[in-house]
C-alpha cells in the first residue's frame, strides 16, 4: 500500500487581546499597590520609606532618612521592576518582581514575628497583596507558541508493480 505524507503547518486562531489586556490591568494594579505600600506604615507606625533595611535581617527597627537604604524603596524598585516586565511578553520579569515582593514580606514577618514590641500594618500587607497580583499577572504572560505541524497520511491506491510491464506487452 502506497502512502505520502502531506505536512500542514498553522498558527492558532485565538485571539489573546482578553489576556493581554487583563495582564495589564492586573500589573498596573500590583504596581500601584506596592509602591503605595512604600509610603505606608509597616510596623509601629514607621513607613516603608522610613524604615531601615536591616529590619529584614534583624530586629533592629529604626528610622532611616535614606530611601534607598529603607524597606520602602526595595518596595518601589521592586514595582517599577514589575513594570518594565510589561515589555517582555512572556510576564518573567513581572513573577520574578511579585515573588521577591512576598521574599521581602516574609524576612520582615519572620523579624516582627521575633520582635515583641512590633506588629505587621498596613503598608506591609498592602505589599503582599500586590505582590501577589504581579505574580498573577505575569502568568497571564503569553508563551512563545510555536506554529504546529500536523502530519496527515494519505493512502494512495495499490499499484501492482509489474502492470506497467504487462501492458507493454
Amino acid at each position: 500500500m502506497g502512502t505520502h505524507t502531506v505536512h500542514r503547518t498553522g498558527v492558532p486562531a485565538r485571539s489573546r487581546a482578553g489576556v493581554d489586556f487583563g495582564r495589564l490591568l492586573l500589573t498596573l494594579a500590583g504596581c500601584a499597590a506596592v509602591i503605595v505600600a512604600a509610603f505606608l506604615d509597616w510596623t509601629r507606625s514607621i513607613t516603608g520609606t522610613d524604615l531601615s533595611n536591616h529590619a529584614l535581617v534583624k530586629t533592629e527597627f529604626f528610622a532611616q532618612g535614606d530611601i534607598v537604604k529603607s524597606v520602602g524603596g526595595i518596595s518601589i524598585l521592586l514595582g517599577l521592576v514589575a513594570l518594565v516586565g510589561l515589555v517582555d511578553r512572556t510576564g518573567w520579569l513581572t513573577r520574578l518582581a511579585g515573588a521577591l515582593g512576598i521574599v521581602l514580606f516574609v524576612l520582615l514577618a519572620i523579624e516582627v514575628y521575633r520582635s515583641a514590641q512590633h506588629s505587621m500594618q498596613a503598608g506591609a500587607w498592602l505589599a503582599l497583596g500586590g505582590s501577589v497580583v504581579l505574580i498573577i499577572a505575569g502568568f497571564l504572560g503569553q508563551e512563545i507558541v510555536e506554529a504546529p505541524t500536523v502530519v496527515e497520511q494519505v493512502n494512495a491506491p495499490e499499484r501492482d508493480p509489474f502492470e506497467a510491464r504487462n501492458r507493454e506487452w
